[in-house]
């Protein structure tokens, strides 16, 4: 008996050792596992510039058609159908054996059209989507061989997940921007809600199962751009051609999306002569903060593309850098020798473009402060300067009609724009960075092509001379602000006028949209800005507290309009 139990108790031990050991392995394993697994990747600045340009654009409409197309021969007029309702993102998926003849089809013939590819699963298959036009990439799953090609190229890339550890890994991949799929089946709205509730940073694009019944519930989530769905592009109505059927049912979508607002308080800064620079409650109208330093008027302010900063040019020939938390100067950059005109922030925020009265354009390094280069080529003052969406151009305006765009590493002039009769005051880069938009004192807005330079729209209808003329985010509208003292959208297709925004006592300097599309905001010399719907016209907020002129105003990037308050702004 003593005997029988010893042996037992020896075959545990020896179990018991062989389960430790067994452990053991088990976490020298993992240990090495998480020691070789790659470490993050580290976005290049072409990559967040392309990414913040696309995220840009699915702001403002909220709806991507997800476009399954068996005869390329129907893809051109589809994509035509789909713009004209108003929806110019298009992911058209690898389900097909046209998907890559259709892409190449509507790169050609549609140029409104941002396009991706969906449904990616291998690293060939992206190679050829976008050899074929793509400009972004959508994955039902996490491939990281597919999301490492896409970022060794800087192609944007949208990968699906479902689950907090797929998350987990696409974010040591680098990756904020991700696809929910399939999005009903895996909970909906309410799992999303849940999932994403320990990441802080995410964007999700739910697709699969969402309509126009239940888009709401998800684009009023905060970390939902945009949603991916296929109501809008039923199979019949493409293969019958039925245009204006599939126009209509975009223009539905996009209708629907647009009522639904993220439940996010807006902020507008300003700039006036009075010296100071002010932050502003959209709800309420409400000075927030003021900004108080310079010397002499302060001409321009713009925010950071994550909206944390504020940065503004003045007449005293400095710059300043400011915390929208505290309302402090974080930094204030000196090197002009005359007034500062304008003072914006690169795309990704790591520099700063300035430019003044000494007919200087300066770039300096938000971090340290210090001047990095400056472009030295101008015979008259510069009205404004502009990067491009991709950083890589800076668009220049000054008191000649013509408009020069330079390279921004080597500063050499890569095209020249004519066709303005008098001085130009503004230019502004479509989200694309495809077309410029320029406003002069000959009472004209122009649209030219960045690249030829070519004139392809002339915008004119005002009684006075344009300050300011600026793309909306989908870059399927204009808004122009004229020494009339109005502010007029018009199509930035036909260039057919829509509204006529009025109420101001004096001429305007600025005319912006909101991030989304759904708003404007205007600056005049009456001393007041105003918050606009750009649906309708409306004016839903006076901003009045500057004691002077107001000579810049800007949206904070996450400012957006919540359904209720429509009725509360009336």
């Amino acid at each position: 008996m003593v005997a029988s139990q010893s042996g037992g108790n020896a075959s545990i031990a020896v179990a018991a050792a062989l389960g430790a050991a067994a452990g053991a392995i088990a976490a020298t394993a993992v240990i090495r596992a998480q020691r070789s697994e790659p470490p993050a990747k580290t976005k290049s600045k072409d990559y967040l510039n392309a990414e913040s340009a696309l995220l840009t654009q699915l702001r403002a409409v909220r709806v991507v058609p997800v476009l399954a197309i068996s005869d390329a021969s129907k893809a051109v007029p589809l994509a035509n159908a789909m713009i004209d309702g108003g929806l110019n993102i298009l992911e058209v998926v690898f389900r097909t054996d046209a998907a890559a003849d259709a892409l190449r089809q509507i790169s050609a013939a549609v140029p409104r059209a941002h396009l991706g590819a969906g449904t990616i699963l291998t690293v060939e298959q992206a190679a050829l989507a976008v050899e074929a036009g793509a400009k972004f990439i959508v994955s039902p799953g996490l491939n990281p061989a597919v999301v490492n090609w896409c970022l060794d190229r800087n192609i944007p890339v949208i990968p699906g997940i479902a689950t907090p550890s797929e998350i987990e890994h696409a974010m040591r991949m680098g990756l904020t921007t991700l696809k929910f799929f399939p999005a009903e089946t895996n909970g909906g709205p309410a799992a999303i809600k849940a999932i994403c509730a320990p990441f802080s940073g995410l964007t999700i694009m739910p697709t699969g199962g969402v309509t126009e019944q239940n888009l709401k519930s998800y684009l009023s989530l905060k970390q939902v751009v945009a949603v991916g769905g296929t109501w809008m592009v039923p199979q019949d109505a493409v293969q019958n051609g039925e245009r204006e059927l599939l126009k209509s049912l975009a223009k539905s979508a996009k209708e629907a999306a647009q009522v639904v607002g993220l439940a996010t308080e807006g902020t507008v800064a300003t700039a006036s002569i009075d010296r100071t620079a002010r932050l502003w409650s959209i709800e309420t109208g409400e000075c927030l903060m003021s900004f108080l330093g310079h010397d002499d008027q302060v001409m321009s302010v713009k925010f950071s593309p994550d909206g944390q900063e504020v940065v503004t040019a003045s007449t005293d020939s400095t710059v300043k850098l400011w915390s929208c938390e505290t309302g402090k100067c974080i930094m204030t950059l000196v090197g002009h020798s005359g007034p500062v005109f304008t003072a914006s922030f690169s795309p990704v925020g790591e520099s700063l473009l300035t430019a003044g009265h000494d007919r200087t354009v300066k770039v300096w390094d938000v971090s340290s402060g210090s001047c990095m280069a400056t472009l030295k080529k101008f015979d008259k003052t510069i009205n404004g300067a502009d990067y491009s969406p991709d950083g890589k151009l800076i668009a220049t305006a000054t008191d000649d009609p013509e408009v020069h765009l330079w390279s921004s590493e080597t500063f050499a002039c890569v095209c020249t724009i004519a066709g303005h009769e008098k001085k130009v005051f503004s230019v502004h880069f479509s989200s694309n960075g495809k077309l410029l938009l320029t406003a002069s004192m000959d009472g004209t807005a122009r649209i030219s092509d960045v690249e030829t330079g070519e004139n392809k729209l002339i915008i004119k209808g005002h009684d006075d001379w344009l300050r300011c003329a600026s793309f909306s985010p989908d870059g399927l509208k204009v808004v122009t602000a004229s020494g009339d003292g109005t502010a007029k959208t018009w199509s930035a297709i036909t260039g057919e006028p829509l509204l006529t925004l009025t109420g101001h006592e004096d001429w305007l300097r600025v005319a912006l949209f909101s991030s989304d599309g759904r708003m404007i905001v205007t600056a005049s010399k009456d001393g007041s800005a105003r918050v606009w719907r750009a649906d309708n016209g409306e004016c839903v907020r006076k901003l009045d507290g500057h004691k002077a002129w107001v000579r810049s105003a800007a949206f904070a990037p996450t400012s957006r309009i919540r359904t209720r308050q429509f009725s509360e702004f009336a």
